[in-house]
């Protein structure tokens, strides 16, 4: 019997105007408003209600005594209205929040003359039923602001020197001049055994001209160094009133040291102290001394944190004048010039930008109401980006929880674009997510220079965001639309307005955005407000629709009794398409769309055509919202083949596709019922786990059988979590073809459609096959995944044994690598003299960790010896390690410990009393920490094995813990072993060079003697 299939495909192209292709939001301006009169109207918008917007213009100058103008612009009108501020104000700049249908406006408006420039204070009020009354300032908020409290704290020490404590005074003289201009006091102390306050805030006065001469004559102490001691000294009796301090002046202290002090154990809890009394610790090194490892952390302890910004380390006296301007960017740091609220889980963190901050920028997250601070440096640091210029926090599915920051760096030179804005995540704290937003290339527009997450502006139940470049085309302006997901930002921008689109003429189109998105033209649709120089707009959302697309054909099966092959068989194929609105409600909806068919689409020689031998046929149909259908006739010519092929709708706009088919009768005998008995089985090759960061790829082995009557159009489909990449399908057989199509996150499974045996899985025949998915090494699948199969037929009846479904759940883990290293700084080498008892000598363990691929938790156990016999190998019998506890004290194993040392040279756990203690550590991905063990050794416990001279090796260890349930360590051998470390000093313990030239001497001068005897006898007989 002859039969014949054909393959058609149908492409769909919608062709209509450019805002369509682009998205959703109307480039055209629905409302515009302006004032007649006006300097920078629509430096800030927000959309009060549905049916009033408030737009600033804060530098048009209304009178002597005040500044800036805000005005209520009514939507149906399109027309603005000044809003009376009575008061003292003055403003100059404004930010709106709105929240709760109240608006807050805050800006710098009270003027005060200060010492060395005006200060304008800033204060916000709460505008309540469009009642805009600023409250009266108290006389304290007039105050000058910028007031800093400096003092110096020189050390004295007699390692200095006079030479080195008179540069010291000089740049102590230098910093004073740079802060000349500024509303400052200093004071200078010195200190050695004691503490002295040269000259308290009272009594260095720099409008005194004799102010250097009193520096130039503070006296040179000598002795030793106690800088815990200086500390308290100066936050008791200095940074108080009697000192001379001001209650509302930023207090600085600065430290110069060239050495170690002799009372560091205290300087943890005054530094808390200081602390406490909100003063800012500046520590400054001077010399080699500190690139030990204890010394450097001495000066971490006393500065305050973040220590990069407050610890300062110069070669010798002569580099100091070089900090200067370093010192003096970090003392007085530009913060607040952005500003937004992120809310987890209840807790409320302020967001504050610093975009002036060291020329780069920095961006502060404090926890209201808690002592909690986190520092984000920009991920790609550049001089002149502005990072922080512009934050904003997203809820990316309105559940009152921040999800996303974003962090904008107008400024951000590359050589295509200026501009971006990076993405942060929040788990237990914001973290950079590698998402970066940019704008079109070829633009350099300052993108990122406004931010708004006001709205879900497309329906699909995730807030958007919009950024605005408001130099993009020379000045002209755009602003751009990132579609939010689960939990990310699309990084590829969905739409693109730009301000000559719009309307011509305009300025700096997006120089400001509204934060809220309101239905302000009853479309039930959200509209948005943009802001640019002299003019805002208002721009409309077009409407989302739902397509829906159905293809028939008549007959709907291809005959299989056909004995004419010359002539071509006749069909007609029917398109319909049906709109539907997507989360709204609008009548009255039309579209023209232009599509185009192709048939039989994947072969290069066609075998269906329309008229003329062609296959390619386009019309256009006008669609609402009720179906529109149109039908085509078409011809096949007969084949002897027996093949089927697909037929795929393509609706290349929307980026979907959808799998047809023009099937073909079924040839089931007399009773015309073809009955299958399918059975179906999978399993993951050998696999046992799925191991994240290790394996590239998991195979699943898929097996179909039919046991029954023939089987037509048998599909497989395997369903497998988010995480996995469909590569390849490899059969091994029967003949199989497979498409795929990846999960996403928190919506749906990945789903593999594989055709068994296309058209006939016959009776008694069986298909095997393998799937290859590739493994993401950052995916996060859980502790298992399930894969659900199931095997369907076009069959009217089944066997009542056959097997459908199957569901199967492998075990996952994840690979970690954890690195165990021993500093550079570490002690190497131990040396004492035979013959003396009891010597110590300082040694430093240094244990440095670093996790280079995901968070993680686990514990690294550290063993260092303690005792030998009966004598101790460190003089703290109490060693402690920070952030360790000890867990307990392990015996040696072997008895004869002195034999064993002095054949091994080696003391480690096996001869020693070992203290062992636990870690638990957690580190995100790249980051390190280290573990210090500082104290004496003592030589005691060599002189019980009775050498005179050797070289031992001190081995402490330290080795990693992990859940082995969860985790598989990355390693490049098979054994797959965690990570440890020895720490293996060499001690040296030999006579004294001393007594050995004293014998020697002592026998030359013996032998001369002799000589010199024996010299005179044979002369003198």
């Amino acid at each position: 019997m002859q039969s014949l299939v054909t393959n058609s495909v149908l492409f769909l192209n919608t062709l209509v105007s450019q805002s369509v292709l682009a998205f959703n939001i109307d480039p055209s301006s629905w409302k515009t408003f302006t004032e007649p009169q006006n300097v920078s109207f629509g430096y800030k918008v927000i959309q009060k209600d549905a049916s009033s917007l408030i737009v600033s213009d804060p530098l048009i100058q209304i009178s002597n005594g005040q500044r800036g103008q805000i005005y209520n612009c009514l939507v149906t009108e399109g027309s603005c209205s000044s809003l009376n501020i009575n008061g003292i104000w003055g403003f100059y700049s404004f930010k709106f929040m709105f929240q709760f249908h109240l608006t807050q406006i805050c800006g710098p408006t009270i003027p005060k003359k200060c010492v060395a420039a005006t200060n304008y204070r800033g204060m916000c009020f709460i505008s309540t039923n469009d009642v805009f009354k600023p409250p009266v300032p108290s006389p304290k908020y007039r105050d000058c602001l910028g007031q800093i409290d400096i003092a110096f704290l020189l050390d004295g020490s007699g390692s200095v020197g006079k030479y080195n404590f008179g540069i010291m005074k000089t740049f102590v003289t230098n910093v004073i001049k740079r802060f000349a201009e500024r509303d400052a006091q200093f004071a200078i102390a010195q200190y050695s055994y004691g503490c002295d306050i040269h000259y308290n805030f009272n009594q260095l006065k720099i409008e005194d001209s004799a102010w250097e001469t009193k520096v130039a004559s503070i006296p040179y102490f000598t002795g030793a160094t106690y800088t815990a001691n200086a500390i308290q000294k100066l936050v008791n009796e200095l940074f108080i009133p009697a000192g001379g301090a001001r209650p509302s002046a930023k207090k600085i202290l600065l430290v110069i040291t060239d050495g170690e002090s002799h009372d560091r154990n205290s300087l943890s809890y005054v530094a808390s102290q200081a602390e406490a009394k909100n003063i800012v610790r500046f520590a400054i090194g001077v010399g080699n001394a500190f690139d030990n490892v204890y010394a450097k952390e001495e000066l971490n302890t006393i500065a305050s944190d973040p220590d990069n910004d407050h610890v300062f380390k110069v070669t010798d006296f002569n580099a100091l004048n070089n900090i200067l301007q370093k010192l003096e960017e970090n003392i007085i740091a530009i913060e607040g010039y952005s500003m937004a609220v992120a809310t987890v889980s209840r807790i409320s963190y302020a967001i504050l930008g610093a975009p002036r901050y060291k020329h780069q920028g920095q961006v502060i997250v404090s926890q209201i109401r808690a002592n909690f601070n986190k520092l984000l440096d920009s991920p790609k640091p550049q001089i002149g980006s502005y990072f922080g210029a512009e934050v904003c926090v997203v809820d990316l599915n309105s559940d009152s929880n921040t999800d996303l920051l974003l962090i904008s760096a107008p400024t951000y030179m590359e050589p295509d674009r200026e501009g971006r804005v990076f993405v942060y995540t929040f788990t237990s704290q914001f973290i950079f997510s590698g998402v970066v937003l940019v704008g079109m290339a070829g633009q350099m527009g300052q993108f990122g220079s406004s931010l708004a997450s006001p709205a879900d502006l497309n329906g699909d139940g995730f807030r958007d965001v919009l950024i605005g470049a408001p130099l993009e085309e020379n000045g002209q302006g755009s602003i751009y639309i990132f579609n939010g997901g689960v939990d990310q930002i699309n990084p590829t921008y969905s739409q693109r307005v730009a301000g000559s689109s719009v309307r011509p003429g305009l300025r700096f189109f997006g120089i400001s955005l509204s934060q809220s998105s309101l239905d302000q033209s009853s479309d039930s649709l959200p509209d948005i407000a943009v802001g640019s120089m002299g003019v805002v707009l208002l721009l409309r959302s077009r409407p989302i629709m739902l397509l829906n697309t159905k293809v028939t054909y008549n007959p709907s099966k291809i005959p299989t009794n056909v004995t004419d092959c010359t002539m071509p068989l006749q069909n007609i194929l029917t398109v319909c398409f049906t709109m539907s609105g997507f989360k709204h409600s609008l009548t009255g909806l039309a579209a023209n769309m232009n599509y185009t068919i192709m048939l039989d689409a994947k072969r290069q020689k066609y075998r269906a055509y329309f008229a003329a031998k062609k296959r390619i046929h386009s019309d256009v149909m006008n669609i609402t919202l009720h179906e529109a259908c149109k039908s085509h006739n078409f011809l096949i010519e007969v084949s002897i083949k027996f093949v089927i092929l697909l037929f795929i709708l393509a609706l290349v706009s929307l980026h979907m596709y959808f799998v047809l088919q023009l099937d073909f009768e079924m040839n089931c005998g007399t009773d015309n019922l073809c009955v299958d008995d399918l059975r179906m089985d999978f399993n993951f090759s050998g696999a046992t786990n799925i191991e994240v960061g290790i394996m590239q790829e998991i195979y699943v082995t898929v097996f179909v059988e039919n046991r029954g009557e023939n089987s037509y159009n048998t599909l497989y489909i395997l369903n497998y979590p988010f995480g996995l990449s469909y590569r390849r399908i490899t059969s091994k057989q029967g003949r199989v073809e497979c498409v795929s199509l990846d999960g996403v996150q928190g919506v749906k499974l990945g789903e593999t459609t594989c055709y068994i045996s296309k058209p006939i899985l016959k009776d008694n025949s069986q298909v095997v096959f393998e799937i290859t998915y590739s493994i993401n090494k950052e995916s996060t699948l859980g502790q298992n995944v399930t894969f659900k199969a199931e095997v369907t037929s076009g069959n009217d009846k089944h066997m009542n044994s056959s097997e459908f479904f199957k569901e199967k759940t492998i075990g996952v883990k994840y690979a970690i690598y954890v690195a165990l290293i021993r500093h550079e700084n570490s002690t190497i080498h131990i040396n004492f003299t035979s013959g003396k008892k009891d010597l110590m000598k300082p040694v430093q363990h240094i244990i440095k960790i670093e996790n280079d691929l995901r968070e993680l938790t686990f514990k690294v156990f550290i063993k260092v010896p303690v005792k030998v016999g009966d004598a101790d190998i460190w003089n703290n019998s109490s060693l402690q390690i920070s952030g360790c506890k000890m867990e307990n004290i392990q015996k040696p194993v072997i008895t004869n410990f002195t034999d064993i040392i002095k054949s091994q040279r080696m003391v480690d756990c096996s001869v020693a009393v070992c203290a062992e203690f636990s870690c638990d550590v957690t580190l995100i991905k790249n980051e390190r920490i280290l573990y210090i063990i500082t104290a004496n050794v003592s030589s005691g416990w060599i002189e019980q094995t009775g050498l005179r001279a050797a070289v031992f090796q001190l081995v402490s260890s330290a080795y990693l813990d992990y859940d082995k349930s969860k985790y598989v360590f990355f390693s490049s051998d098979s054994q797959q072993t965690a990570a440890s470390v020895q720490l293996r000093p060499q001690v040296f313990y030999r006579t004294e060079v001393w007594r050995l030239a004293s014998f020697l001497e002592l026998l030359l001068c013996c032998l001369v003697v002799c000589f010199w005897s024996l010299s005179c006898w044979r002369t003198h007989p």
